[in-house]
């Protein structure tokens, strides 16, 4: 990842409320998140004694995105975060680097993925609801 890429990552920690949660599909410590657009259950690597509170968060993502499949256009274009099941749900405004890094932007934060295969042409920073497996999803505590 470049470190221009990085510094706006930096700037974009997703500030979220986190408490302590149960879920035995998660490979980490389970957190329920709270953030203004929404909550869902992750994986947590930061400090457990320091879990329960407001944290500036990074998230990690260990899924590629596949277009039709886990990807898709919204019809909302409003930022979104749910939890249906095992899998949880992001919606933003999506833009891709010259790297072919896809970058998230959900209620001012960034969330990289990576791309299966390159996008539909003539998508410029759409709308898009992202479908992911709960248990590849992590957040990363992150001081400003």
């Amino acid at each position: 990842m470049s470190s221009c890429l990085s510094e706006i990552m930096d700037d974009r920690a997703m500030l979220v409320r986190v408490e302590k949660a149960q879920a035995v599909s998660l490979p980490q410590t389970a957190v329920r998140i709270h953030s203004a657009i929404g909550t869902a259950v992750v994986s947590w690597h930061g400090d457990l004694d320091e879990m329960d509170g407001q944290h500036h968060v990074e998230w990690t993502v260990d899924e590629d995105l596949h277009w039709g499949e886990n990807i898709q256009l919204s019809a909302l274009a409003e930022p979104w975060l749910g939890q249906d099941g095992n899998h949880i749900i992001l919606r933003g405004r999506i833009n891709v680097s010259e790297a072919d890094i896809a970058a998230l932007e959900v209620d001012g934060s960034l969330i990289m993925f990576g791309l299966a295969a390159p996008l539909p042409e003539g998508i410029a920073a759409p709308w898009v609801e992202i479908r992911v497996a709960a248990a590849g999803v992590s957040l990363y505590p992150f001081q400003l």
